[in-house]
């Protein structure tokens, strides 16, 4: 019963984080199409950096893709309830401990919530490295890929075959490539 939770709660996460990594990179892959005069090379190598970003990211423990968005760019990144990264332990870097089954499924259920600012925090770490965006260029990014999912209506199929269709990208193979990867 116990290992079942655990499988559900990480594959509901996994899915959320699906969704919103379609609906985001497709967002930035035509954001940066239509207002920044970027090619499918110049996007897909884009996304390369976002993905080495989250891969260091990975690898440190103490971490966390949105603090490490904070240090690197200087933007904090937040999930629209007014709290901050800081005030939330597995964000912030503190040690959690030996946590109770109740505990571990409530923390997983909570980083639902932070998974659409995390990659949004790996695209501005990316925008930061590759072309040495800022505050007003990222944030402006940001309303542009805003923008581009009320235009689909989040709808994640539609965004992603819109990428597909003007840029020449096909952000479900790349991400489903990259996980591959991983492996």
């Amino acid at each position: 019963m116990r290992r079942q939770a655990h499988i559900q709660a990480y594959k509901k996460l996994e899915k959320e984080g699906d969704k919103w990594a379609l609906i985001l990179y497709s967002g930035l892959a035509l954001a940066m199409y239509r207002h920044w005069g970027m090619k499918k090379t110049a996007v897909t190598r884009l996304v390369d950096v976002t993905w080495d970003a989250w891969r260091e990211c990975a690898a440190d423990h103490d971490s966390s893709i949105i603090k490490m968005c904070e240090e690197v760019t200087g933007i904090e990144v937040q999930n629209g309830s007014g709290t901050s990264w800081r005030d939330v332990p597995y964000l912030s870097g503190e040690k959690l401990g030996q946590m109770t089954e109740e505990q571990w499924l409530y923390l997983r259920q909570q980083q639902i919530k932070w998974v659409r600012p995390s990659i949004m925090a790996c695209i501005l770490i990316g925008l930061h490295r590759k072309y040495g965006y800022g505050y007003d260029r990222c944030l402006r990014v940001y309303q542009q890929i805003q923008a581009i999912e009320d235009e689909y209506k989040g709808n994640q199929k539609k965004i992603c075959k819109a990428a597909l269709e003007e840029v020449g990208v096909d952000i479900d193979d790349m991400m489903h490539r990259r996980r591959r990867e991983a492996v």
